[in-house]
């Protein structure tokens, strides 16, 4: 997480860190509405976000019409325009997102770029490869309960507790069940059925945008769950 953004955020919409003024300006805040679209395969604008709140979907649409959820881009994430073209991914809000947004980087600017910053990037590129080869190995290995329960978990780690509702286990949600099904390779019936199973044994539920964990460590065991994927490593 880039926590330099989201505290500076936090105490005003203007750049006050010190650090942030000097590895993060010239750029500017961005909103989009639930809906709108931050990133399409057609666009030729150069740019690099840091998501300071809200929800974003990176997908991929098949030529027969069916999309894939290839990540979900949460506070803190990283949006990097040059990744996402040579992907062929689209980038659409879920919910409200704000946004800080950067000139976009490229490798021929290395020599430009200030090193904390090319850190920033490095590790957030290293994180979202971290995520995808976790997301091969949901799809690819896993059963539809040890999927969705899978990726329930990583989007909670990745949340974190409400600070709102310290006794709360669980955290507001703002995808559908066919977001779900996309990111996981099952169907919006699948993805029903799975999630009726899993509030009938005990495990979690998942209603009105709120997924509530009734017994996590259970859930973890049942879908072999390990964080330490999400680790932050030295560079």
């Amino acid at each position: 997480m880039v926590s330099l953004i989201l505290s500076a955020h936090k105490r005003s919409k203007h750049i006050e860190s010190k650090q942030y003024k000097t590895e993060m300006t010239g750029g500017i805040y961005r909103h989009y509405s639930a809906g709108d679209a931050i990133f399409e395969t057609d666009s030729d604008t150069s740019r690099m976000l840091f998501l300071v709140g809200g929800w974003a979907v990176c997908s991929k649409m098949l030529p027969n019409g069916t999309r894939i959820v290839v990540d979900f881009a949460l506070r803190g994430d990283m949006l990097f325009r040059t990744s996402t073209e040579m992907a062929q991914e689209s980038v659409q809000a879920l919910s409200d997102v704000t946004v800080y947004e950067l000139p976009d980087f490229s490798f021929s600017d290395v020599g430009r770029t200030s090193p904390k910053l090319y850190g920033i990037i490095l590790k957030e590129l290293m994180r979202r490869q971290a995520r995808m080869g976790e997301r091969l190995a949901n799809i690819g290995r896993r059963d539809a309960l040890e999927r969705t329960g899978h990726l329930l978990l990583e989007l909670a780690t990745r949340v974190g507790a409400p600070n709102s509702r310290p006794d709360f286990d669980g955290f507001e949600c703002p995808l559908t069940q066919s977001d779900m099904g996309d990111a996981v390779g099952l169907s919006t019936v699948h993805i029903n059925r799975v999630l009726k199973d899993m509030r009938l044994n005990g495990l979690l539920s998942f209603r009105n945008g709120i997924v509530e964990f009734f017994d996590r460590r259970k859930l973890v065991a049942i879908v072999d769950f390990d964080p330490s994927y999400f680790t932050q490593q030295s560079l």
